[in-house]
């Protein structure tokens, strides 16, 4: 991570080194709690603001932009200093965290009525409660709803490398084993998970950063120690947080599995104070149980991120229209690992045309969605004993959602009913603490525990008492306020309370004097301010303590009747996690099934073969945007299968290639999540796996060229794609010499005919390879249709029989905004190559460019001459047309 160990000028452990300046009994106290997390940056409370101190203070400053002052001496050095609002605190913490630093945030743990520390004498006792680093957030100001916070956790035992990771604040674990150790596999494990901090021991980050791969997530590792990963030392702790979730897996798993489940629970331990969110679920994945999608694929076909890193105009933006935040990153599940099950897919397909049969079950329930509580990451809060009460009232709330979304899935077939709806002893368990929860705890309670008001009336009778006790005695404080008054001859005397003080009596100073002098009551001074006196009486002072007493023991009991209530809601949480994974479905498939509606998909038959027959199929992101521009996506058909299973495609620049390309790829991906797809009519079969390589792109950072990097693509196809797979290669060898391109385009497209003979698009401009199809009857050749008209070139986006004429790169050059001299000397250029004249260069005429440019100024200025003279006002129609004729003809 980036924060290194902060400097503590004018401070050292080492006495004989150094012998500094006594420090004050609050820094004491903080340079002991430092010492212990050195390498974090220390959120300090001091009242209503959270302090940093040395070198943290420095960092944070520049870091948030605040300013940098100083508090106190240190060895007769300055201590810098600097601060922000505990109200407002999550705003700096998630700019922080944003950046890759890890925070500790140390609270005081004392109140001015609780039991001072011995220690410190007069300061309240403070540590550490928390620490929050990337992949330890919990709190939701933090997260992103619809995105999952992922901690990765590697771990390499006698060669053997396994991975596990989590989102705490979801409280699932999953493992998965790298097949034969491969740093490839791992590489492409990380990318899928995209964590936002990866946990490893010392030695193996040694040997990780070698990988040019797996370095470049080097600035997300945090290195925690060897023993977080020892078996024997976690055994114990393993089984008590997992229990029966390893029963059913637990033969299975290796040394390296358990180490590297071992050394996420350390760390969580660690980070968490040991108040880790109750893991509630646990996962070994089989990768070889989904479609596979390589990082290279991902990114060309823009799932997740466009080309240039945006989330917007990405596949997941266009399809995900789902109402909840767990629903959100369902669906981002379901693109991670589109199924290759034909049963799975087709009972989210029958889903899909239920709700597409039932339009006002499927309207109620989309409502009835909009705003639904996000109950897994307040389960996870809770849990981990760092939730507000307003968590147990969000999960009342989404019960009772859930109680309305089941009622109208009542509605619909027996089968569906099976799917959809949890059993019987759910719901019965479900609504005992929903109506526990709103019988006990107000409905519009506090955020903190501390500021007390929680727990309803007539809950606890010792509760109503204590209550009733400091109601009695601020009336009693109110009629002492009347008695000061009037003792006094001050009108405007007010009684007052704040931390510091408790209760006291506050005059101008001016009347001071009145209070001083009084003979019927003994007033205290206090405190002097600039404007005002203060005072207290012994009277006060007793009713103060009282108040603050029952109102101490009041809190205290609330705490203990809330802990009550949550070690109530722990028994349940089975429960909800089912409610909750059941509404999350439901949510996905209704979007898939309110897009189906909206934007006329259709649900696809489902082949025994891997073939893919689509009728007027259209690519759904380009079509969204061109909808939203009031324009008309221009639909194709595909039709590929055991006759035909490869296609070459020719075509122009700006045709829709790769439009095309990347559509087809992308329908595959939506039927096999179980979504409708965006076609007239469709048949596909299941993929195992989808490569594609499109558009150009380097890779510095690896030290790899634009070619190296299409190679290492093109590479990994071919070693990796099977007859079942889907390959899309888009003008494969452009990266080099035409002749060296040429040749590396042909070789790879005759291994993949001959060898993998799986489903390949094949996009190029070398038209010397369409020679191939004389050889191959599987072969088929596809071009772009376009119409020439006026010398102009028009195209249609229409997919047609063929090859292409040429592929008008002037044209585009053109519509680009090139200059015309340039176009013409290009024109000049294509006409000498045409004629075989290919290994000569066409001598540029002397002066060429300028002598065009002085012709086209000539003209220009002329032309613009003509228009400044006609007087277009007093011009017949006729007049007008004929001027514009001239003006065509001539110009």
């Amino acid at each position: 991570m980036k924060l290194k160990q902060p400097e503590i000028k004018g401070f050292t452990s080492d006495k004989k080194k150094s012998e500094p300046s006594k420090p004050t009994p609050m820094m004491q106290q903080y340079l002991e709690v430092k010492g212990r997390h050195q390498d974090y940056l220390l959120f300090y409370r001091m009242g209503d603001f959270y302090e940093l101190f040395f070198k943290d203070a420095e960092i944070a400053a520049t870091e948030l932009g605040i300013a940098l002052t100083k508090r106190g001496k240190l060895n007769d050095v300055d201590i810098p200093m600097c601060g922000v609002p505990a109200h407002s605190s999550q705003t700096y913490l998630s700019r922080l965290i944003a950046l890759g630093y890890k925070v500790a945030v140390a609270e005081q743990l004392e109140t001015q009525q609780t039991e001072k520390s011995t220690k410190y004498h007069k300061i309240f006792r403070r540590d550490v409660v928390k620490i929050i680093t990337p992949g330890t957030i919990l709190d939701d100001s933090l997260l992103n709803s619809k995105s999952y916070n992922h901690l990765l956790c590697i771990s390499s035992v006698q060669g053997e490398i396994s991975v596990s990771w989590t989102d705490m604040s979801i409280g699932k674990i999953k493992l998965q084993k790298i097949s034969n150790n491969s740093i490839n596999d791992l590489f492409e494990l990380i990318s899928r998970i995209e964590p936002e901090e990866i946990i490893i021991s010392k030695s193996l980050d040694k040997i990780l950063k070698l990988d040019s791969r797996i370095s470049q997530f080097c600035n997300k590792f945090s290195n925690i120690p060897e023993d977080f990963f020892n078996l024997n030392e976690n055994k114990v702790k393993i089984d008590r947080y997992f229990g029966n979730l390893f029963l059913e897996d637990k033969e299975t798993l290796t040394g390296s599995d358990k180490s590297a489940v071992a050394g996420l629970i350390n760390y969580l331990e660690l980070t968490q104070k040991n108040n880790v969110p109750l893991i509630k679920e646990f996962e070994l994945v089989n990768k070889e149980e989904f479609m596979q999608i390589d990082s290279f694929s991902v990114r060309s076909l823009e799932i997740f991120k466009t080309i240039n890193g945006e989330k917007k105009d990405t596949l997941l933006e266009t399809i995900d229209k789902t109402k909840t935040a767990a629903g959100g990153r369902l669906l981002k599940d379901f693109l991670k690992s589109p199924l290759i099950n034909k049963k799975k897919i087709t009972e989210r397909h029958l889903l899909i045309q239920e709700f597409l049969n039932h339009p006002s079950v499927m309207t109620s329930i989309l409502n009835c969605l909009n705003g639904h509580p996000d109950a897994e990451r307040a389960i996870s809060r809770i849990t981990a004993k760092t939730n507000n009460p307003r968590d147990l009232l969000l999960i009342a709330s989404f019960l009772n959602n859930a109680e309305v979304i089941f009622s109208e899935i009542k509605k619909l077939s027996k089968e569906v009913i099976e799917q959809l709806l949890p059993v019987n002893n759910v719901f019965k368990r479900a609504e005992k603490l929903k109506n526990h929860i709103i019988k006990n705890i107000v409905e519009s309670p506090p955020i903190s525990l501390n500021e007390g008001g929680i727990i309803k009336s007539q809950v606890s009778k010792q509760l109503d008492y204590l209550r009733n006790i400091k109601n009695e005695k601020q009336k009693e404080i109110l009629n002492m306020q009347l008695k000061y008054s009037k003792a006094c001859g001050i009108n405007n005397l007010k009684i007052k309370y704040n931390n510091i003080h408790g209760y006291f009596i506050e005059v101008t100073n001016k009347n001071s004097n009145k209070v001083i002098n009084s003979k019927d009551i003994k007033f205290y001074l206090i405190q002097n301010t600039v404007n005002n006196s203060r005072f207290q009486t012994d009277e006060l002072k007793k009713t103060s303590n009282e108040i603050l007493s029952s109102q101490e023991e009041a809190i205290l009991l609330e705490k203990k009747i809330y802990t009550e209530i949550c070690n109530f809601f722990e028994d349940d949480i089975p429960c909800i996690n089912v409610i909750s994974k059941n509404i999350s479905f439901i949510d996905v498939i209704t979007n898939f099934a309110n897009l189906a509606k909206l934007r006329n998909y259709i649900r696809p038959e489902l082949a025994n073969k891997s073939i893919i027959q689509i009728k007027n199929c259209r690519h759904p992101v380009v079509e969204e945007s061109l909808t939203n521009d009031s324009l008309e996506f221009i639909p194709n058909d595909c039709f590929m299968d055991e006759t035909s299973f490869t296609w070459l495609i020719t075509g122009p620049n700006m045709a829709g290639k790769s439009t095309f390309l990347r559509q087809i790829a992308i329908i595959i991906i939506l039927n096999q999540i179980g979504s409708y797809v965006p076609a007239k009519s469709a048949k596909i079969g299941i993929f195992d796996k989808i490569f594609t390589r499109i558009g150009a792109s380097d890779n510095l950072s690896r030290g790899m060229s634009t070619f190296m990097t299409e190679m290492a693509e093109t590479s990994k196809i071919i070693n990796e794609a099977t007859q079942n797979s889907l390959v899309i290669l888009d003008e494969l060898g452009r990266g080099t010499s035409t002749e060296d391109g040429l040749a590396i385009a042909q070789a790879v497209l005759e291994y993949i005919l001959n060898e993998i003979k799986c489903s390949t698009l094949f996009a190029t401009h070398y038209k010397q390879l369409c020679k191939l199809s004389a050889n191959y009857n599987f072969l088929k050749l596809k071009t772009l249709k376009i119409k020439k008209w006026n010398e102009e070139i028009i195209f249609l986006h229409k997919l047609i029989d063929g090859v292409s004429e040429g592929s008008f790169g002037i044209h585009v050059a053109n519509m680009a905004g090139i200059k015309q001299p340039i176009l013409e000397r290009s024109k000049k250029i294509l006409d000498s190559l045409g004629n075989e004249k290919i290994n000569q260069i066409t001598n540029l005429e002397k002066n060429e460019f300028k002598e065009k440019s002085k012709e086209d100024d000539k003209r220009i200025s002329k032309l613009k001459n003509l228009i400044d003279e006609m007087d277009l006002n007093n011009l017949s129609p006729k007049e007008a047309l004929d001027f514009l004729y001239s003006l065509k003809k001539n110009y």
